[in-house]
This record gives structure tokens, sequence and C-alpha cells, in this order.
């Protein structure tokens, strides 16, 4: 029994109808608990068929068979006076069986040049798909880098707004919608040595493609402060931190309002949360 590389390379004279009756019995006998091997063949079937058309048509030559008539002739009319052939002249028989064997090995080389060009062609189709499975994971791998990369800094920031909750230095700040939104509420969180600060919002509207909220500081007598810009998911959540301005940390308005995408150097949008003024 031959082994699965042997069948394997059997595959591309079997693609041809190339191979002998008892080794095309083998090879399907084989294909029949082969997967892999009926997958390879149906490539190379297909490879032989593009092939196929790209082949050039080509005539038989209308004066090789005037030209055997003719020796054929001339050899009859020599037997019929009985005289000899001569040395120089090939007989017919033996012509015939040169001819023969010069035309089986053109087939065969032909045969084994398909055979390559058809094995190129799978190799190359080959390499495409492994080319684009590549491609897709490393897709993949950039796609889970960035998860990985987002999930770090939502750690970080949880861990920063921890840290803020459980400090003894911290205050907090509740801020309450108004009635652009009403169901919206946050908290500030910051410290007042460091100036640390994290607002958690809650309930916001989602805020059109090109505006975004942002962070306003107000200390009492003086004007307002910009603080960060944002957006928020869904259900109205986000996770802001920030760096509240010495002047801010006592006495002051904290409030979110609705501006351009990139900010605005003072507020000019709807006031949508805002903490009480003292």
């Amino acid at each position: 029994m031959m082994e699965h590389q042997e069948y394997q390379e059997l595959m591309a004279l079997h693609a041809l109808d190339a191979l002998e009756a008892s080794d095309a019995r083998a090879v399907d006998a084989h294909l029949e608990a082969c997967a892999r091997c009926r997958a390879e063949l149906i490539e190379l079937k297909d490879a032989a068929g593009l092939l196929a058309y790209g082949a050039t048509p080509a005539e038989p030559r209308t004066e090789l068979r005037a030209q055997i008539l003719r020796s054929i002739r001339a050899a009859a009319d020599e037997d019929r006076r009985g005289s000899r052939i001569s040395a120089q002249v090939v007989p017919l028989s033996d012509w015939r069986q040169s001819r023969a064997w010069t035309t089986g090995l053109r087939i065969a080389a032909s045969i084994a040049i398909v055979a390559l060009l058809i094995g190129i062609v799978v190799l190359w189709r080959r390499a495409l798909r492994l080319q684009r499975e590549v491609a897709d994971l490393s897709g993949q791998v950039d796609t889970q880098q960035l998860d990985l990369a987002r999930n770090r800094d939502i750690l970080a920031r949880e861990r920063e707004a921890l840290a803020l909750l459980t400090s003894p230095e911290a205050k907090r700040m509740e801020l309450t919608g108004t009635t652009a939104a009403q169901n919206a509420r946050a908290t500030l969180v910051f410290d007042k040595q460091t100036g640390r600060a994290m607002l958690l919002t809650e309930g916001l509207p989602a805020a059109p493609p090109d505006k975004a909220y942002e962070v306003w500081f107000i200390p009492k007598g003086h004007s307002p402060m910009a603080g960060k810009v944002f957006t928020v998911d869904a259900s109205g959540r986000a996770m802001v931190s920030d760096q509240m301005p010495p002047e801010a940390r006592d006495n002051s308005v904290i409030a979110i309002t609705l501006e351009p995408k990139r900010g605005s150097a003072a507020p000019t949008g709807a006031i949508y949360l805002s903490s009480p003024s003292s």
C-alpha cells in the first residue's frame, strides 16, 4: 500500500487522466477516504482547466499526410519490382516504431510540463490564500491590542477613582440635571491638596456627532475655567479624570455644557449638569 505522500505525488497526473489504470484505481480508492486529497484534486483540475484556456490552437500540417502516402507508394513500387530497399532508407515499420516512440516521449514531456504548471498554479493560489489568512490574523491581533489598551485605560481610571473615593483628603460634589437633562446626575470627587479630580456621570443624552460635553470650573468671582471635553456611552455614563485649578478647590460651581466637539474657550451651549451654588 502506498504512503499518503505517494498519493499526493500522483494527483497532478490523475487530474490529467494520465495515470495507468491500476494506479488510477488505487488513487480513486484513496480519495474515498481522504478529504484533503479530494480538495487537492479539485484544485488541480481547476488549474488544468485554466491552463487549457491559455493553450494556442494548432492544426496538423496537410503536407505530412501527403508525404507519408508518397513514401508508402514508393516502397510498394520497389517491392513489386523486387528491388532491395536501400540501406539509407528506413523501413516503414521501423519508421512507424520510431515515430511512435518519439510521439510517446513528446506526450510524456507535455504531461510533465503541464503537471509542473498545474503545481505552480496551485502553489500560487495557496500562497494567496495564506496571505489573506495572515492579513486576517494581523487584523485580529491589532483589534485585540486596541481592546487591551482600552481595557487598561479603563482599569487605570477605575483605580484612580477608587483611590480618590477612599482618600481622606477627598471632597465630593453632586451635580444635578437641568431642564435640558432632568434625569442626568453626576459626582465630582477631587483631592484638595493635589487637585486630582474624577467626574462620574449618568443619564446624559448622547451628544450629536459634531458636539461633546465640556466641564467648567467656576470659582466665586472668577470667569469659568475650561476642563476636559468628553462623550458618554449609550446609557449616558462617562468617567472623566481631570485636574482641578487651585482657584476652584474652594467655594466654586461645577457645570457641564454641550459644546463643539473640540471644546470652547468659554461656555457657549446649554448647561446640562450643575452643582449647587454656595
